[in-house]
Order: structure tokens, then sequence, then C-alpha cells
């Protein structure tokens, strides 16, 4: 009895050495802007299907995603399907900082390929100009729209840069000179704006370039937490 039980174990050990484990599908995932979009633009998605390095084409995929702050169940929010070299694409457009992963159904006994998490960050779409408010002095003005739930509180820096015009006309300097932060004002429900004056030197002979550079507002769910502003100088290209 002792040595057909034994027997019996060792096939079965056999058995389940020869099945192996369900191999699962690897997906990759990418962001074509990983610093982010300007609210209002579309999020591109990306990545492939392969599995062991082969393409899977024509498989289901699912877009995943769930907004600021994260903490909610993720959601479905657009199927596709792989091309022929196991890529796919999706374009959604969000209203704040979304987290996103891809999804793709197994097939009994394989498992779902679930791709690694990657956030979407979408800035407040913005414009910046000027007018000038005397002798040498510049009004500088960046505007600012948001969802109409977001508070913006981090202030706006600018900068100002001279003009040193290349051989074609545009302009060669390199970097801009920190002038000076203002209050991102909320004017309205979804609007701020930000204001500051500055003067140029006599050294730039009227040409001049400018920036701004706004950081995270902690809560508003609005671009990169962990964004920097440059302290003295910016870079102009």
């Amino acid at each position: 009895m002792a040595s057909r039980f034994l027997l019996a174990c060792a096939v079965v050990v056999a058995a389940l050495s020869a099945a192996g484990p369900a191999h699962a599908a690897e997906l990759t995932l990418g962001l074509e802007a990983p610093a982010g979009v300007r609210l209002g633009d579309r999020t591109e998605v990306s990545g492939r299907v392969t599995d062991g390095g082969a393409p899977l084409a024509g498989r289901t995929v699912r877009l995943e995603v769930r907004a600021h702050p994260f903490s909610g169940r993720w959601r479905l929010r657009a199927v596709g399907q792989t091309a022929a070299d196991g890529g796919f694409t999706f374009a959604p457009e969000f209203d704040r900082n979304h987290e996103v992963r891809v999804r793709m159904a197994g097939t009994d006994p394989e498992p779902d390929a679930v791709s690694p998490a990657r956030v979407a960050y979408v800035l407040p779409r913005f414009t910046l100009s000027f007018s000038q408010r005397g002798d040498r002095v510049l009004r500088l003005r960046q505007r600012y729209t948001v969802p109409r739930d977001v508070r913006l509180s981090a202030p706006t820096r600018f900068y100002v840069g001279p003009c040193d015009p290349g051989g074609d006309g545009s302009c060669t300097a390199g970097r801009a000179q920190f002038r000076g932060s203002a209050e991102t004002r909320r004017v309205r429900a979804g609007r701020y704006v930000a204001t500051l004056k500055v003067r140029i030197p006599k050294s730039y002979r009227g040409r001049f370039q400018y920036l701004s550079c706004f950081a995270y507002s902690p809560g508003s769910g609005m671009g990169d937490p962990e964004q920097r502003c440059p302290r003295r100088y910016a870079k102009l290209r």
C-alpha cells in the first residue's frame, strides 16, 4: 500500500509540473505629454500588448481611470483594440489630474493583464500678455481658466530677459531673470488672473522676452505637485 500511495503522489506532481503556470500578457503604458496638457487638450495614452515579446493583435483593451485625489473606484473610460504590432492609443480629455491604466481581459486560464498606473497631469489653461504702462514699464498679466470648483492658491512668478536679435531677427538670449511674483487672484468661478508691473533696463533697448511659472496649488488636482519654479533665472529656449 505504501508503495502505491507514493507512486500516485509522484504521478500527480509530474502532471502539475508538466502543466506549468499560466502566462500573463505584458502591457506597457506611456503618456505623450508626461509633464501634462492644458485644460481642454486631449491626453494621449499609448502602449503595447505582448506575450513573451510577441505582439498580441486584435485584443480588446480597456482604459480605466480615476480622478484626483485617486481614492475612488477605477472607472471604464474607453474601449479599443490592439493593432497588428500590439499597440493601442487612447486620447481622452480630462478636466483635472487622473490616474490611468489599461486592462486586457484574459482568456481562461490566462489572467487579466493590467498595465502599471500612470498619472496624467492637466494644467490650467492660461494666456500670458503684456501692456506698456510708461517709459520702459511693462504690465505683465496671466489669465487662468480652470473647472469652476478648482481653487488656485500658488503665486505666479514672472521672468523678463533681453532679446538679443540674431541674423534672422529672432531672439537669441537664453534666459530671463526673475522679476517678481504676484497673487493668483480669483475673479469669478473658474477664472483667475495675476498681474505684475516691471521696469526693463535701458540695455534691453526696448527689446525683451518674458515668461511665467506657476507651481501646483495644494488640493487643486491640476498639475504636477513636484513641479518647482526657477528661483533666479528661467530658460527661454
